[in-house]
């Protein structure tokens, strides 16, 4: 009975026993192996964040937007190189793409012959200057010249350039007020180049108009006081100046350069010819000699013309060395020269001898027509990117700024119509001035066909011979007066001008 009372608790006693054996077991199990070692309890701050990047503490995959900016971290597996890979296609489908490649634009304008309010009143004295002028606008010389800075910073051109003449007569007053306008476009990021012409420095007839008085203005007396003025406009950007004059080389980008020459001669008097000196044409040389080895295209600007671009006007506009400037040119085969002057609008390419082939090379030279005078207009040159050039003019559009600007004066807003009608008549009153006991509506028939043909004339429009001796104002022209210089003129205008002058292509 003894034994059979005991038999259940020595049952209780193994099971315990197995059951204690059985933990050591699953704990020597989950051991780690002694072999490998167990790894160090480490702090997160002692962790290097170059060498072992903290990780999240809980692993999830990111979201749409996450992936698209996630840096992958290193991998250490087979599969390591192929995403390496996809990084990099995804980087270089990210970075930003290059600007093509945009050859250079050019603004170009003469002759501004600017004119300020601060120099006269718009009294009689100004108004008996305007009407013994050539049919400069000068009333609305300021409009004309904010009409060319807004047009330069609307269309961004790789430069503005500025051939001389740019005051009405050198009047420090009239350069200084320009300049002032022209800071508009240096800070707008539009570069601005300028050279002067025979108006602009040394000349006696600066002057000034209040009420009926016109009395001497001061006047820049030296280059140097030019270039105190306007050096920020091409000469501090130069990456060579002349010692000699004025002149200087600008590069508008690695293969094309400015050539910038000061044609004028100012030393000892204000002479109304140019020329270039035989210093600036050694300077020039050593410059066009490197354009040539780089395979870099030169394009000059200036003031004087360098071929003879008229029959009505043939004197004091050609520079008086042109045909060593034209031979320099030329054996450095460069593509063009644009200058002013002339008060005309022409396009003429140089031949060396009669009978030349019309495809030949030859130094084409752009005159182009005052800014200052009806259409009011300014060049437009561009390189191809294939290396072609092309120039046309265009029209100032002074009736859009005046709508800008809510003017009220109509003579603005109507410039375009207004603008021709004020030159004509201004040429036309001069004209009528010559003719004498005629009644007054022939007199108005003539003067009217000279001052259209005038303005075609500056304005580079084609004109016709056979349309024009068929009028009965020519006709009038012959009975009347037939050896006035103004029958004479109008022929040579004509035989000038038999084609429209505003577009050339190379």
């Amino acid at each position: 009975m003894r034994f059979k009372k005991y038999i259940p608790i020595g049952i209780y006693l193994l099971l315990i026993v197995g059951c204690f054996l059985i933990v050591r077991l699953a704990g020597r199990l989950a051991e780690p192996d002694k072999d490998q070692g167990e790894e160090p309890s480490v702090s997160s701050e002692a962790v290097n964040p170059e060498t072992e990047p903290k990780q999240p503490e809980k692993q999830e995959p990111p979201s749409e937007e996450e992936s698209e900016t996630e840096t992958w971290p290193e991998l250490s597996f087979a599969g390591q190189d192929h995403l390496s890979y996809e990084k990099e296609d995804q980087e270089e489908e990210t970075k930003p793409e290059e600007e093509p490649y945009r050859a250079p634009i050019l603004m170009l304008a003469s002759d501004l012959h600017y004119i300020s309010q601060r120099t006269h009143d718009g009294g009689s004295a100004f108004w008996e200057m305007v009407t013994q002028d050539d049919g400069k606008i000068s009333e609305y010389s300021d409009v004309l010249v904010d009409t060319l800075v807004e047009e330069a910073i609307e269309n961004r051109p790789s430069a503005l350039v500025l051939t001389g003449d740019i005051t009405l007569n050198g009047e420090r007053e009239n350069h200084l007020g320009l300049a002032e306008k022209l800071h508009r476009l240096t800070e707008e990021g539009v570069p601005v180049l300028v050279v002067p012409g025979n108006h602009d420095i040394n000349n006696r007839n600066a002057a000034t108009y209040f009420g009926d008085q016109r009395e001497a203005a001061e006047y820049l007396e030296t280059a140097r006081d030019f270039f105190d003025i306007y050096h920020e406009f091409g000469y501090d950007q130069a990456f060579s100046r002349d010692e000699a004059s004025l002149s200087y080389f600008y590069a508008l980008d690695d293969t094309h350069w400015m050539l910038m020459l000061d044609t004028c001669q100012y030393e000892d008097y204000n002479h109304v010819n140019g020329r270039l000196k035989p210093e600036t044409m050694e300077w020039l040389e050593g410059y066009l000699k490197q354009a040539r080895e780089q395979g870099i295209t030169v394009v000059s600007a200036g003031h004087h013309n360098l071929l003879s671009e008229s029959r009505l006007y043939t004197t004091e506009c050609t520079m008086e060395n042109h045909d060593d400037i034209v031979r320099l040119f030329e054996e450095y085969e460069l593509p063009l020269y644009v200058s002013g002057h002339l008060h005309a609008q022409r396009i003429k390419k140089h031949k060396s001898e009669p009978g030349v082939a019309e495809d030949a090379y030859g130094i084409q030279e752009i005159v182009l027509s005052p800014y200052s005078i009806p259409p009011c207009q300014y060049g437009r040159l561009a390189w191809q990117t294939e290396g072609g050039m092309s120039f046309k003019t265009v029209q100032a559009d002074v009736g859009r700024l005046a709508c800008r600007i809510e003017s009220k004066d109509e003579k603005l807003l109507q410039f375009k119509e207004y603008g021709p009608e004020y030159m004509k008549a201004i040429v036309e009153g001069q004209a009528r001035k010559t003719l004498r006991a005629i009644p007054e509506d022939l007199k108005d028939e003539m003067v009217d066909l000279y001052g259209e043909l005038y303005y075609d004339y500056c304005a580079g429009n084609a004109m016709s011979w056979d349309k024009v001796s068929a009028t009965r104002a020519y006709r009038l022209w012959q009975r009347i007066d037939p050896d006035s210089r103004y029958v004479k003129d109008m022929g040579q205008m004509i035989e000038d001008v038999k084609q429209d002058l505003h577009d050339w292509s190379r």
